[in-house]
This record gives structure tokens, C-alpha cells and sequence, in this order.
């Protein structure tokens, strides 16, 4: 019993400090296109770990069991892929029409995550970050930087 409190609240302490990473003042984030594969494309973060790793990209991380977030890179190029598990957040990116740079959407992740704004620092170069869809997987990537 006592193991997966500690899975959990290291569970939450990753997921914590990529909210953090991902909110940093300054970063944007855009939408790219949604694909439908009737769940045969990417049914699961772990499916798209392994074809991101064929493509030449080293996993950094993986929590969750099954996993349900992953980070990735390539050169200075990042990956994220993740299956969200707050369904106002699932809601938010499946809606074509939100804003993904939304203040109340960001309040709400920054509250969720116990980061205050003040906590939060200001990256020497913001990230642009771009989120398309598979199936039910998120795909968060930056650019190839120099």
C-alpha cells in the first residue's frame, strides 16, 4: 500500500514539474491538425513512444501505469505525448474553437498544479508549442531549434 502512495506523489511531483516547464511565462501554444485513425493510428501513449523512437527520438520520460504522459527529443527538438486525464482538459483540446492560450484555461492548470503565477519564470527564449491530436493521443511538439 505504502508503494503506490509513493507512485502517486511521484507520479504528481513529474506531472507538476512539466506543467511547470510547459507554463513558463511566455510559451505558446498552437493547434495543428486532428487525425482520425478510428483508434487504429495511435491508440496509446506507449504505441506512440515506440513509433516516435523509430523515427530517432530518445524517450526522457514515461509515467503512469499504463503510461499516460511521455516525453521525448531529437536534437533540440521536443515531444510530448500524453492521454489527458481531466476531462475539462480532454474537452478544451478536442474543442477546435477554444483558444489554447485562454487565461482561464492556464488559471486553471496553474491551480490545479499548486503554481502560483509569481512562481513561474520567463524562459530566455519562449517556446512555441504545437498540439495535434491522434486519435485520443496529444502530441505537444516545439520546433527544431539551433
Amino acid at each position: 500500500m505504502g508503494g503506490t502512495s509513493g507512485q502517486e506523489s511521484g507520479f504528481d511531483s513529474a506531472l507538476k514539474a512539466v506543467r511547470r516547464y510547459l507554463l513558463e511565462k511566455g510559451n505558446r501554444f498552437d493547434r495543428g491538425p486532428s487525425y482520425e485513425g478510428n483508434g487504429e493510428v495511435l491508440a496509446s501513449v506507449s504505441q506512440a513512444v515506440r513509433m516516435y523512437e523509430t523515427l530517432g527520438y530518445t524517450k526522457l520520460m514515461e509515467f503512469g501505469h499504463p503510461p499516460t504522459y511521455a516525453v521525448l527529443e531529437r536534437g533540440h527538438r521536443e515531444v510530448h505525448i500524453f492521454q489527458p486525464q481531466d476531462p475539462k482538459i480532454k474537452d478544451w483540446l478536442e474543442n477546435d474553437q477554444a483558444t489554447l492560450n485562454d487565461p482561464p484555461i492556464r488559471a486553471y492548470f496553474l491551480e490545479k498544479s499548486g503554481l502560483p503565477e509569481s512562481d513561474l519564470p520567463a524562459p530566455r527564449t519562449p517556446r512555441q508549442f504545437h498540439i495535434n491530436e491522434v486519435d485520443n493521443v496529444f502530441i505537444v511538439s516545439t520546433d527544431e531549434r539551433a
